[in-house]
């Protein structure tokens, strides 16, 4: 039987560096990152906040941000070149039409060392696209359809603020905004990630529901 598949492949090329040089450039690293560190101690600092968002956004369009906090440790020189890489990448994301909200906070977990998708981020934003998909909606028309699908019920509702003003928001959109817009966002989530959690339990519940 004839198979008319079609395949391709790849290769990659690295440099591997004998023990002796690799600890050679460590050092070289951890004397630039010390140095630095000590500086930014010396003017009264107990971290660095950088941002991370696109170079460049056309007019009228929103982006997700967030902004990640680095230790001032032998690493800060490292991390400060991992954010540059960082606003590149979500640059050219960006301009391919290809930014997914997850990704600026995906990358702050990456820079500042904690679990990828500790607390299910990647799943959430899966799910939450799905909702919208199925249910035709999007902004504010999600809010409103979860508004109507949470029926009142208080613990799928989470007090934020908008503009100054507090309310009650559906859980699900109440995470997704503060996800998205982490640098900017008055509100946080819970540490212990029952927010995200209970809010993907509840995506999959509406999504597998008939409309």
């Amino acid at each position: 039987m004839r198979d008319d598949r079609i395949s391709e492949s790849a290769t990659v090329t690295f440099t591997v560096k004998p023990e002796d040089s690799w600890n050679e450039m460590l050092a070289t690293l951890r004397k630039e990152g010390m140095l630095a560190a000590r500086r930014m101690v010396e003017d009264g600092h107990h971290f660095e906040v950088a941002g991370l968002a696109p170079h460049l956004v056309k007019g009228g369009d929103s982006v997700p941000t967030t902004g990640v906090a680095l230790a001032l440790d032998w690493k800060l020189v490292q991390k400060r070149e991992m954010v540059a890489l960082a606003r590149d990448f979500i640059t050219t994301a960006y301009v391919c039409g290809a930014l997914d909200p997850a990704l600026p906070v995906v990358l702050k977990s990456v820079i500042e060392e904690k679990g990828l998708y500790e607390h299910g981020v990647g799943e959430f934003f899966l799910l939450y696209g799905k909702f919208e998909q199925k249910f035709g909606t999007q902004g504010k028309q999600t809010r409103l359809k979860m508004d109507d699908l949470v029926a009142g019920k208080t613990k799928y509702l989470k007090p934020t603020i908008d503009r100054g003003k507090q309310r009650m928001d559906p859980l699900p959109h109440a995470v997704r905004n503060i996800l998205a817009h982490a640098g900017s966002n008055p509100n946080r989530l819970d540490q212990e990630g029952n927010d995200i959690r209970m809010s993907i339990d509840l995506l999959k519940t509406w999504i597998q529901s008939t409309p």
